[in-house]
């Protein structure tokens, strides 16, 4: 009897993924705003940051399952990917072998990928900050244990622990980063857009000299918890 699970070795090139136009739009939004318009969901372990700051990410996601420190599936993603895409790596949290390195990033980088997030390590880090391929990760470090496999590509899976599907928006700075359902863009991209022009309007009275605490109401709101303890 062969013991595997049944996404082993699934190729799916094909990714529905959201309209550009609206991706671009979130160019405009950090991490934080868009976390704060799903209620925090989305937003990946905190541990999975990049490897330099300053780093950012935006794209639909190809997804890869893949065993961890293992490169195989990951070599195969970076042609299945489109120019303009985020690979996003399932490798299982795993902190001691690297995915991912600066050749692999070099050829992702010249194919247009918008860059990597991996649930796990990547290695060459002064490498592929200088080719300035966004890469985002739990961990850093030099092993790697080869290109045997198993894996999947353009399944679903799991990265810092948020569900990720093929064409879900991965949005990355310095703070994280956030996974947005493929068919939620549009409503989160409203709600990112009023966040920012509620914050943006808080900034100006700040600046025209009213109180925080006046502006955000906290007495009103100190009074309430106040009355619950009568």
């Amino acid at each position: 009897m062969l013991e595997r699970h049944m996404l082993y070795g699934v190729v799916n090139e094909l990714v529905h993924r959201p309209d550009p136009a609206l991706v671009e739009q979130f160019r405009r939004h950090d991490t934080a705003k868009v976390g704060d318009a799903m209620a925090a969901y989305g937003i990946m372990d905190h541990r999975i940051k990049p490897i330099r700051l300053g780093m950012r990410l935006l794209g639909p996601a190809v997804t890869v399952l893949t065993r961890p420190g293992d490169a195989l599936f990951i070599q195969k993603a970076a042609d299945v990917a489109q120019a303009g895409d985020v690979i996003v790596v399932d490798a299982g949290g795993f902190e001691e072998g690297a995915v991912i390195g600066e050749r692999i990033a070099y050829y992702m980088h010249s194919r247009g990928i918008r860059g990597i997030v991996v649930d796990g390590a990547v290695r060459d880090t002064a490498g592929i900050a200088e080719i300035g391929f966004p890469s985002f990760a739990k961990a850093v470090t030099p092993r790697i244990f080869g290109t045997v496999g198993p894996g999947a590509i353009n399944v679903p899976i799991q990265c810092g622990g948020v569900p990720v599907n093929p064409g879900d928006l991965i949005l990355g700075d310095d703070d994280g980063v956030v996974v947005v359902p493929c068919a939620d863009v549009a409503r989160v991209l409203d709600l990112a857009d009023k966040h920012l022009a509620g914050e943006l309007q808080r900034l100006e009275r700040v600046k025209n000299g009213e109180k925080l605490s006046v502006i955000n109401n906290c007495d009103e709101k100190i009074a309430r918890w106040r009355a619950t303890d009568q």
